[in-house]
């Protein structure tokens, strides 16, 4: 395996470990009702405490293996010096405190599980915002220097919330053929999708926008294999857009105690969103090590 292969897995790992982190302690935090918190919480404490794992140890690999693609190769994947030097670029300065984030986040494992939600949903949104100073960003300068990493880190929460909020959904699911429990999914349901409509929303115009900034227009060169991506990327959004929507407006108001096929169709389309969610995390961890133009 190459180290640049290595550096895309590493992005991809990590992205989705912090959008893991994201989306289910702020499921749980500011979505579901007090009546549902413990035991939809010990349902997701455990894929909460290997994301935060992932999330450290990626966390070092992809500043590890930087010093590699800097320097002489694996060789210096180990190198102290060469690591030191990276940690004095410009992404090095934004991924220490990246690591920070992730540190402090590892230190939550020893905590109990209701405070541990709490301080991951401010960790995992601090490391979403940090994840915005990195990348095609550091290109822009003068007034643009400034509003393109704020636009980025909108675009990374709000995107975070979108797909990192699905697989806490899956599991609220279960809860709507408990008698004693459904009005509580139901109502951490309504939340979901209340804020859902604001976040895709906001992935749009963030999105519009990162692209205005970075090509100027829309990606229509397809010579270009960052715009040929960028334009799957985008496609693949809009059949996100299609399910949310379809789950929304059609599925959810045939939901009725006792009706499982529609309870088993709104499964599987919000599975079907997830797989979509994550080849765009796949494509956007390898595009943007390519050069847009």
């Amino acid at each position: 395996m190459s180290l640049t292969v290595l550096f895309i897995l590493g992005r991809l790992f990590h992205f989705s470990a912090v959008i893991l982190m994201f989306g289910i302690s702020i499921f749980i935090v500011f979505l579901t009702p007090q009546q549902l918190k413990t035991a939809l919480g010990s349902r997701l404490n455990n894929g909460l405490n290997y994301a935060i794992i992932a999330n450290l140890l990626t966390a070092a690999i992809i500043v590890s293996v930087q010093g590699g693609l800097m320097g002489e190769g694996w060789v210096d994947v180990i190198d102290f010096a060469t690591i030191a030097a990276v940690l004095e670029t410009t992404f090095g300065k934004v991924w220490l405190w990246q690591l920070l984030f992730s540190v402090l986040s590892a230190l939550c494992l020893f905590i109990s599980p209701s405070l541990r939600f709490k301080l991951i949903a401010g960790l995992s949104a601090a490391l979403l915002i940090n994840l915005g100073f990195v990348g095609h960003v550091t290109i822009s300068t003068g007034l643009l220097g400034v509003v393109h990493p704020i636009n980025h880190a909108i675009h990374l929460l709000s995107g975070g919330y979108w797909l990192g909020t699905l697989v806490p959904l899956l599991m609220c699911l279960r809860y709507l053929s408990d008698p004693t429990k459904r009005k509580y999914a139901i109502s951490a349901m309504i939340k979901f999708s209340n804020f859902g409509h604001i976040a895709v929303l906001l992935v749009i115009i963030s999105g519009i926008i990162n692209t205005a900034i970075i090509l100027g227009s829309f990606p229509v060169h397809w010579s270009s294999p960052y715009q040929r991506f960028l334009g799957i990327k985008i496609f693949l959004v809009i059949i996100m857009i299609g399910i949310a929507l379809y789950n929304r407006y059609i599925l959810v108001p045939r939901i009725r105690p006792g009706v499982t096929n529609t309870l088993r169709c709104f499964t599987a389309c919000t599975l079907l969103e997830i797989i979509a969610g994550a080849i765009v995390l796949s494509l956007v961890s390898f595009f943007a090590t390519l050069s847009p133009t």
